[in-house]
């Protein structure tokens, strides 16, 4: 069976750091398809990869969305998934959902902070988001590739708790053995130092838009979907951070 896996990137690899330019690209391999994009280029690349999976007779898609589609969200980058989703839907192939929260390796955007101080800031001091380890997002799309049963059903992934941003510092300083504290940031400034990375502004300005949604109390929410499709309880964001550790406080080794 042809199998697809649809992945356009909604998230930069690092929030306020280096964002990679990824171009449209398709590899293949062992009958198996994954699509990257970037940016806001999500609905085009959506359509293209539709057509190219009914000529080619693929029987399965697996798309990475995001959480926020299915709680009404109206920002851009929830709007192209949307958007994204309802062309596979028309499609008439096989579909899964996978709708992330926001993402624990986000928090590798705080390297060059730790590294360089004890201050972590970050917008948003008020929200909390119930963050997913993204090897937990693999094992679910894998698990969802290759097995049965998940056709035409809508995943939410998280992790197994919320936390704000001032949770995942203290999480953080208490692995790392650092004292770090957090101090919120000014959303505006946040886009300003995106852009002046490279980003384009409406790329950084979606992107908060995405942070935003962690005021809401449904961010606040875990759901068992990892558990139930791998059988296996998802990761704490200190497992992630002690995976991660040599990253988190050596930003030049990534």
């Amino acid at each position: 069976m042809a199998t697809a896996f649809a992945h356009p990137l909604a998230r930069p690899a690092r929030l306020l750091g280096h964002q990679p330019r990824l171009g449209p690209k398709a590899t293949q391999n062992r009958g198996s398809k994954q699509a990257l994009t970037e940016g806001l280029n999500i609905a085009a690349h959506g359509q293209r990869l539709v057509a190219a999976a009914q000529r080619a007779g693929v029987e399965r898609i697996v798309k990475l969305s995001v959480r926020n589609v299915a709680h009404g969200a109206t920002d851009p980058i929830s709007t192209l998934h949307r958007a994204d989703e309802e062309a596979i839907r028309a499609s008439g192939i096989a579909w899964t959902f996978l709708r992330p929260t926001g993402f624990m390796s986000n928090a590798l955007n705080w390297a060059g902070m730790i590294a360089g101080g004890q201050v972590v800031y970050a917008p948003f001091a008020a929200g909390r988001g119930a963050f997913v380890d993204p090897a937990d997002i693999a094992a679910v799309a894998a698990a969802c590739l290759t097995q049965d049963g998940h056709a035409h059903r809508s995943y939410e992934l998280t992790g197994p708790e919320p936390l704000s941003p001032a949770d995942q510092v203290a999480i953080l300083s208490k692995v790392l053995d650092r004292d770090l504290h957090y101090a919120e940031a000014d959303p505006a400034g946040s886009v300003a130092q995106m852009v002046s990375y490279g980003m384009p502004e409406e790329y950084a300005s979606a992107v908060i838009e995405q942070f935003r949604s962690t005021l809401d109390p449904w961010s606040a929410q875990p759901t068992s979907h990892v558990t139930a499709v791998t059988n296996r309880p998802p990761r704490t964001f200190a497992d992630w951070a002690r995976s991660h550790r040599t990253e988190l406080l050596s930003p030049a080794s990534w």
